[in-house]
């Protein structure tokens, strides 16, 4: 069916010929961003149950399990507030990272600000548009967020190892796995592909050359670039996907720490 953009724009917010359900994404995803939004800002303000285990002075016969929206832990000085906990130096880094993301971009655009709601959906009549220019300009900062969310990997890793790492009786240290670390484990194999999909990850790796061929070292930027690009297909999907398996293992440390469920061993 032909549409006349033109008018449709001029008719206001919300004016489509669609026939489908278009509205239902954009409630959907305003929803989860909302939800997330709200959990992760509390958690940021508790600073309590975010971590157990060895060398601390809960369950410390357990391996050290931190959750991710402390990672990396980080000393508060004592002159600070009260309320501001460790998690305030870190949260800024993944937030900032997802904020900027060109995925995340046009997820919170259509459904937080309806700009537009949707493919041949109007948005508010606007006619001073100028792109992320002005204030949105600070949007072309995610280059330099990818390194700290590279760095953020990097720690998650860390974590996941000494959740493996179990206190014997001897007084030393034996490899285990419990359910706490698939958890972890998980959160860390999304956060690693969200991270890797990144559009600035692929033009890191493979961008300002105009023929990868010639020599080895650009053979293999290409191999790169390639699986890079492979991921970037899925870039939306890990964004979700991650979203979830960062909060659900930040709830379950803090369900575990505060001795609401126990955390099985698995060998």
């Amino acid at each position: 069916m032909a549409t006349d953009a033109a008018t449709i724009h001029e008719q206001g917010l919300g004016v489509t010929q669609r026939h489908d359900a278009w509205w239902a994404q954009p409630i959907a995803i305003a929803s989860a961003l909302i939800v997330f939004i709200v959990y992760a800002t509390f958690r940021a303000f508790y600073n309590a149950d975010y971590e157990l285990g060895h060398g601390t002075s809960v369950l410390p016969e357990h391996a050290y399990m931190l959750s991710p929206f402390y990672s990396p832990l980080l000393g508060v000085p004592s002159w600070m507030p009260a309320w501001i906990g460790p998690a305030i130096f870190v949260m800024w880094m993944p937030a900032g990272f997802r904020l900027t993301c060109y995925y995340a971009r046009k997820a919170y655009y259509r459904a937080l600000f309806l700009d537009p709601p949707g493919c041949a959906v109007a948005e508010a009549c606007k006619h001073n548009y100028k792109g992320e220019r002005g204030a949105w300009i600070f949007q072309n900062v995610h280059r330099y967020f990818l390194y700290l969310a590279v760095l953020l990997v990097l720690m998650h890793t860390y974590h996941v190892i000494d959740a493996c790492r179990w206190p014997a009786a001897d007084g030393g240290m034996r490899f285990g796995v419990s359910v706490g670390t698939l958890v972890l484990a998980v959160d860390l194999a999304f956060l690693s592909l969200y991270v890797f999909s990144c559009h600035s990850m692929r033009h890191l790796v493979g961008g300002r050359l105009d023929c990868f061929a010639g020599t080895a070292a650009r053979e293999s930027r290409y191999k790169v670039w390639r699986c890079c690009s492979a991921l970037n297909e899925h870039h939306g999907v890990y964004f979700w996907l991650s979203l979830f398996t960062v909060g659900f293992a930040d709830f379950y440390v803090w369900m575990v720490s505060a001795g609401n469920i126990a955390d099985l061993r698995l060998f």
